[in-house]
Formats: C-alpha cells, structure tokens, sequence
C-alpha cells in the first residue's frame, strides 16, 4: 500500500486538465481465485488489457514499454550461509529480510533496464533487481548484504517463486494486449498483487493494479481454517487421529 501511493503522489498526481488525454492502462485478470486443493500443480493466469489515449502512431509503432507483474504476499525471510568446520556442514552467517514477496512473476515487453533508468525502476520496485529487499537484525558489510540479497534471490527462483519473462507480453491490437503469468504448484496463500506498469521513452506515465486471491479449497481449506482459528480443537483432533491410527495400525499387523 505504502508502494501505491508513493506512485500516485510523485508519478500519476498530474493536473486535472492533463490528466484527460494522458495514456492510461487498465488491467484485468483471466481468474480472480486460485483454489489449493491436493492435487494442485500449478496453473497460469492471463492478466489482459489496454492501453487508453495513447498516441495514434506510438500506439501503432510499438513505442510504448509495459511490464506485469503479479507479487505474493510479503513475510521476514532468513537466509543462511553454510560453512564447512570439522568435516561437517554447519550453519554459519545469516541475516534476516523484512518485506519480502513469497513470490514474484513478471513479464515485460524488453529488460527493464532498457525500458526506464534505474531510478524509476527503484521507486516502482519493477524487476527483481529492484525489489525492496531490507535486511534487518545484525549490522552488515554493504559487500555482505547484496552476497545475502543474492543468495534469497536465487533461493526463490530455484524454487520457482520468482520468474520473468521478457517479451513475454503478446499485443493483439496496437491497445489491447496479455501476458500469461506462471502460478507455481508452491504459491503462497493469500492475497496476490497484479500490477501493469507503462511506460513512453523510459517515463513512467500510468499504473494499474488489480488482486488475486489464493486460497485453499474443500476439505484443506477447512483444516486450514480450523488450525488458524481454533488451535485447540485442531490439536486435540490432530493427537486422536494419531492415536487412533496407531491403534488400527498395531492392530491389522499384530502377530498371533
């Protein structure tokens, strides 16, 4: 939320004359949920749309840039790095970040940095070389912290929570175009952001951004619902269930 109206107050904040004719974006998605059930691997979403008031032959040309992006809900994530001591891998340094996206899916019509400069892209948080990641916890080297910044970059993409995919964004008309974004078969519950960034000669012009939500579904989303609101009846269920199963156990493998 704090992203959204630091954009609002120092990029999309024009003039009320201006802002009639100034190019605009509109986003929707192909699917607003995504149900988690045990057989869940993965889907994709199509998030689709138009550019509004832009100029007949940039529209025309391909001069305008766009990036989508679809971003998970924020958590602390702590990363470690191991270390090799009397024949034994051990857990060494670490360091914690706050404000981290559990998962982050982009696509793009080039490589960001060639679509605005690095300041723009700071601010909007476009691009995982972007992304907000602050350490917090033990003071670090700069040196340090962007070798740990890396290294939680690296984890999530090796898990298939962060993707990108440039060029990624298909134009059907000179206005509408979509992007098919990856859901991965491990994604985040909760509320998803999807946000289109648009952009004419590397300035950033307009934003929109809609949600997804993720949820479990049918008989997991009522163990999740009950473990998350009702602790107790979940444990007492939880430790019956063991017991009960060990006893059926013990008693179809029992010798005579």
């Amino acid at each position: 939320m704090l992203r959204i109206l630091l954009i609002f107050f120092v990029f999309i904040l024009p003039p009320f004359a201006a802002a009639q004719t100034k190019p605009s974006v509109q986003i929707g998605l192909s699917n607003e949920t995504v149900g988690i059930t045990s057989s869940f691997d993965g889907t994709e979403i199509v998030v689709f749309g138009s550019i509004e008031n832009g100029e007949k032959e940039r529209l025309k040309n391909g001069k305008y840039d766009l990036v989508i992006s679809l971003e998970g809900p924020t958590d602390f994530t702590t990363v470690r790095r191991k270390e090799h001591k009397f024949g034994i891998w051990v857990n060494g340094l670490s360091e914690q970040f706050s404000d981290v996206p559990s998962s982050y899916t982009m696509a793009a019509t080039r490589p960001v940095d060639q679509i605005s400069d690095a300041e723009n892209l700071k601010i909007l948080e476009v691009g995982l070389d972007n992304l907000n990641l602050v350490p917090v916890g033990k003071k670090l080297t700069a040196e340090q912290t962007k070798v740990f910044r890396d290294s939680l970059v690296r984890l999530k993409i090796s898990k298939g929570l962060y993707l990108v995919d440039i060029g990624g964004i298909e134009f059907l008309t000179p206005t509408l175009f979509k992007a098919t974004l990856t859901v991965p078969a491990n994604v985040p519950i909760g509320r998803h952001l999807a946000h289109a960034y648009l952009f004419d000669g590397g300035k950033f012009i307009a934003s929109q951004f809609t949600t997804l939500e993720v949820r479990k579904k049918g008989f997991e989303q009522q163990a999740y619902d009950l473990a998350h609101n009702h602790g107790l009846i979940y444990g007492i269920l939880a430790v019956l269930i063991a017991m009960f199963t060990g006893w059926f156990a013990s008693f179809i493998f029992k010798k005579d």
